[in-house]
């Protein structure tokens, strides 16, 4: 749970970032160097060098989560998004995949 007098949380992540921004704090645990957030964005870095788009924008996201993870309040909850879904943030959930998303802009009728 969030840290109601910040105003934090949830943390909402892709699986295959939240994977990887683990196994990168693992490395640096085990004496890998680090702080991990430094290794994503090396090897953000490293990608844009080598023209992979791709591979920029997935390290530059978990450069993100691991710098979220470190300016957050302990115990702030993280939400790991599975494949296809979305966090709706004004509702406050996860919408799963192939489900129709709620629409705040229209009347019901």
């Amino acid at each position: 749970m969030a840290d109601d007098d910040l105003g934090e949380g949830p943390v909402v992540v892709k699986r295959a970032v939240y994977e990887a921004g683990m196994k990168l704090e693992a490395e640096v645990d085990g004496g890998a160097g680090g702080p991990a957030f430094s290794n994503a964005e090396d090897k953000a870095t490293a990608c844009r060098e080598a023209g992979d788009t791709a591979g920029a924008a997935f390290w530059d996201e978990t450069f993100r989560f691991l710098m979220t993870r470190q300016c957050v309040a302990a115990g702030t909850e993280t939400l790991i998004l599975e494949e296809g879904e979305t966090y709706d943030y004004d509702e406050e959930k996860v919408i799963k995949a192939g489900t129709n998303q709620p629409r705040n802009d229209t009347e019901n009728r």
